[in-house]
């Protein structure tokens, strides 16, 4: 767990002994735990307004989690982390008894696809869907979340037409680099000015093999004859070092100094190491690329009231911001995220932001791979010359 966490989780452990006078101030029935949430960050009324009416959902919902009484979860989330960011649920439905799995994307979500096209539930949540949306359509596997109060919430853009599924953490995909080899003024302010940074060309610059977390949003949202133009002028021009680690190993790659700068970092990645105080910052040109980790219920579940309170609540500003604590990944919540809810909203505010819907990855990320792959191979090629 990094440091970063750890400091938020030591400041909810002290602010327990608030709970008792925070839980009256959002609201009679919140749990504990959030009210050590809402003590640890100070949040003012900007924030917990209307807390515990979020909550509020149909009774025969409870009455069906009580006799299910149980929930089975697939997810991405470290098991401390999702333990620690689950203890307000547990607190508000203790009668159901959360049986989580942490695997990769075959064992999460494709093994729960194929049991579901075989008449099994192995799990009744699935999160991180991302790429498999339209498999998960094909099969009609996903149930209708319409009748989420907190569906509300998300942003359009950020859950699906039809409400077969949501956002519920955000990722924002810009650049790290080292302030003493590189200064932020001098980092380019938008793409196009990558192209004449010089101090990034002639491979200062690290270029991420998971080069769709941001030139796909890019791609959606500037169109592909840009984007492919933009692509091929960034091998011909800037010439980056292609690299093959991952993400969190190139910020710290580029904390040693090996290169100026990467492309691209997740925000929580940075955050992580300057609150260590190694030499790294985070930097987004005038676009901001964003994924989001999707998530639905399975149709037909047999704990499909489990499901509705589970995903309610996780999509609440209590839900989100246990999540924020334990994890430090930005909201999906409409409310928090115009109340800077991310470790760097100077970076973010007032740019705009290209968002990478899931629905559009069969299509567009095969359209941006047959531009891609003859660039990187061939510089790939280049290089070892």
């Amino acid at each position: 767990m990094s440091g970063g966490i750890k400091g938020r989780l030591r400041a909810l452990a002290m602010a327990c002994a608030m709970a008792g006078a925070m839980a009256s101030h959002a609201g009679a029935d919140t749990p504990p735990s959030a009210a050590a949430l809402i003590a640890a960050l100070k949040l003012g009324p900007e924030v917990t307004a209307g807390w515990e009416d979020e909550q509020a959902v149909p009774q025969a919902w409870l009455d069906g989690a009580r006799k299910e009484g149980k929930l089975r979860i697939n997810g991405s989330w470290e098991g401390s982390v999702f333990r620690e960011m689950t203890k307000p649920f547990s607190e508000r439905y203790p009668f159901i008894k959360i049986n989580y799995s942490r695997g990769s994307h075959d064992t999460r979500v494709r093994a729960a696809l194929i049991a579901f096209g075989e008449g099994r539930y192995i799990a009744d949540v699935v999160t991180g869907i991302d790429s498999e949306i339209n498999e998960f359509r094909a099969l009609d596997a996903l149930a209708d979340l319409g009748s989420l109060p907190n569906i509300r919430n998300i942003p359009d853009r950020m859950r699906s037409r039809d409400d077969s599924w949501a956002s519920v953490r955000l990722r924002y995909w810009c650049m790290s680099y080292n302030p003493t080899l590189i200064g932020k003024d001098e980092m380019p302010k938008t793409w196009e000015d990558l192209l004449t940074t010089r101090k990034l060309h002639d491979g200062r610059l690290a270029l991420w093999r998971g080069v769709s977390s941001w030139l796909l949003p890019l791609w959606n949202e500037k169109g592909a004859e840009w984007t492919t133009d933009y692509i091929r002028k960034v091998f011909k021009i800037v010439q980056p070092q292609r690299r093959k680690e991952g993400a969190r190993a190139l910020v710290n790659l580029v904390i040693a100094g090996e290169f100026d700068a990467a492309l691209a970092s997740a925000e929580y990645q940075v955050k992580e190491r300057i609150d260590k105080g190694a030499p790294v910052g985070f930097h987004c040109p005038d676009v901001v690329p964003v994924t989001a980790s999707t998530l639905g219920a399975l149709k037909g579940n047999p704990d499909i009231d489990a499901s509705r309170l589970f995903l309610n609540w996780l999509l609440s500003k209590e839900g989100q911001i246990a999540q924020y604590v334990a994890e430090g990944s930005p909201p999906v919540h409409r409310d928090l995220q115009k109340l800077g809810f991310m470790p760097f909203p100077e970076q973010i505010a007032g740019k705009d932001i290209a968002f990478r819907n899931p629905e559009l990855l069969d299509d567009d990320i095969k359209a941006m791979y047959r531009v891609l792959t003859p660039l990187w191979e061939a510089a790939a090629s280049s290089a070892s010359d």
